[in-house]
């Protein structure tokens, strides 16, 4: 007969068996919650978004001296929150300085390495176009509008730049002033404590909630279109008149959304041309060269942000633009 010493041996190995089980289960976690972060971390860049600040003259910047190796892309933001090469103090003779300001069309978004955005291209083709050393500025931020751009330049000035280039979409033209709390999680200004934290918190999450993820931009839309259309041309006005008082030309580039053509308003085009034309400012239009291609071909989301090759195509287009609507 089996007697009570037995069965409480028997009892024991079975907790020891559990106990044993349980230990090896939580390692088991542990290690792949280790070996997850280290892959979402240093894999793929998660736990490191390029960040905004807030700032007092235009509501938010990328803060200044970043160097973010992301999904295999690499954003560089300078010393003043720019997404290109660091500012030399001075200006070296003969060399042309240009200053390209707008929002995330400009900048870029993560997901495009800094040497294929289209102002590092044009930075790489004009110097062979115009036969002269090159400097290009990107003064942008994610969701900025009309009014956010002018800011940045009244407060930190045009750096001595020959041209200041002002990138605008079909949704400009009524867009007000964006704030930080309008772009929200989408543009961060602090780093996640974890990687996997900002995998749940920006990718999953959202999802599931049935949200559109803002990742670089987002149209801040305006009910009282009319007013914002009167208060951007103000802008315009302010904008030119410092670029122009600085001893700078201003020049504007039109990019649509590519998801909105051939059925794009004409609205905003025909706005911006009109005022460019009453100002004498040079407008350059993209649409064209946009059109011979479709929205997967040239975007990565639904038509708004640019791939490579889109933004090879905006970079041909205001090359092969310049010098006939600007200039040598």
């Amino acid at each position: 007969m089996t007697g009570p010493t037995h069965l409480s041996e028997t009892s024991g190995c079975n907790r020891r068996s559990i106990k044993i089980l349980t230990l090896k289960a939580i390692l088991f976690l542990v290690f792949a919650i280790v070996l997850t972060e280290a892959f979402l971390r240093f894999g793929l860049g998660l736990g490191n978004p390029v960040l905004i600040i807030p700032d007092p003259a235009c509501e938010y910047i990328l803060k200044p001296n970043q160097n973010v190796f992301r999904f295999f892309v690499h954003t560089h933001i300078n010393q003043y929150g720019m997404r290109s090469d660091e500012i030399p103090s001075g200006r070296t003779p003969g060399t042309l300085r240009l200053l390209f300001v707008g929002d995330s069309i400009t900048y870029g978004t993560t997901q495009v390495d800094q040497a294929k955005i289209f102002t590092e291209v044009l930075h790489h083709d004009l110097v062979g176009i115009l036969k002269r050393p090159v400097e290009v500025l990107n003064a942008s931020a994610g969701a900025w509008a009309i009014d956010n751009e002018l800011s940045f330049v009244r407060s930190r000035g045009i750096f001595q730049s020959d041209f200041v280039v002002l990138v605008l979409n079909d949704g400009d033209v009524t867009q007000p002033r964006s704030t930080i709390e309008q772009v929200g999680d989408g543009l961060p200004h602090q780093r996640p404590s974890t990687a996997i934290e900002e995998l749940y918190t920006r990718f999953i999450r959202p999802r599931f909630r049935y949200m559109v993820r803002r990742d670089d931009a987002g149209d801040i839309v305006n009910p009282n279109a009319e007013h914002a259309i009167r208060d951007n041309l103000t802008d315009l006005d302010s904008f030119s008149n410092l670029v122009t008082s600085n001893n700078a030309r201003f020049v504007i580039i039109y990019v649509p959304f590519r998801r909105d053509i051939p059925n794009l308003s004409s609205d905003a085009a025909s706005i911006l041309r009109n005022w460019s034309s009453n100002h004498h400012v040079p407008m350059l239009d993209v649409t064209s060269d946009e059109l011979p291609y479709t929205a997967k071909q040239i975007t990565i989301d639904n038509g708004v942000h640019f791939n490579p090759k889109g933004n090879q195509v905006v970079a041909q287009s205001i090359e092969r633009q310049w010098s006939a609507l600007v200039g040598p």
